[in-house]
This record gives structure tokens, sequence and C-alpha cells, in this order.
């Protein structure tokens, strides 16, 4: 019997027969350690995949958002008289 780490918890699934082969393939072909190995690397990737697309879309949103632009006027405002002082301090600087 396999040694499965302490955070592992045990489940059955049920895949399409030739997704099964699939992995089989690759682990026989050693391109996988092993079915668990390729199956939770796979998930992990679609929960990345997942949380970045809802990243995504809350940055999509704010580009729609009234208050939110409105805020990052204001503070590209306040900002602007830094952002030019520290560009002439930098230009000074230049030999």
């Amino acid at each position: 019997m396999r040694h499965i780490p302490p955070s592992s918890q045990r489940t059955t699934i049920s895949l399409p027969a030739e997704l099964l082969a699939g992995v089989d393939r690759l682990v026989r072909h050693g391109l996988a350690q092993s079915r668990n190995q390729l199956i939770a690397s796979a998930i992990e990737a679609e929960l990345r995949r997942r949380e970045r697309a809802a990243i995504d879309a809350e940055f999509a949103s704010m580009a729609t958002d009234v208050e939110y632009q409105s805020e990052i006027r204001r503070l590209m405002r306040e900002f602007s008289s830094a952002d030019r002082d520290t560009w002439q301090a930098l230009a000074e600087e230049d030999p």
C-alpha cells in the first residue's frame, strides 16, 4: 500500500475511461509520478486559473466603477506634484 501524506485525504472519483487511459500512459512513460500526482497537479492548476480569472474579473469591473475611477483621479491629482518633484530631482542628479 502506498504512503499517503498526513495532510492528504482519500477520495474516490469517476473518470471517463479514455481520460484515465491517458493518465496511465503519462505515468507509464515517466511523464507523471502517479495518477494521484497528475490529478492533484491538474486540480491545483485549475484552481489557480479560476482564482486568477476571478481577480481579473474584479480588475475589469474597476474599469467601469464610477466611484473607483473618481478615487483614482483624486489620488493621481494628489500625487502629481510628488511625481513631478521626484522626476525633477532625478533629472538634476543626471550628469
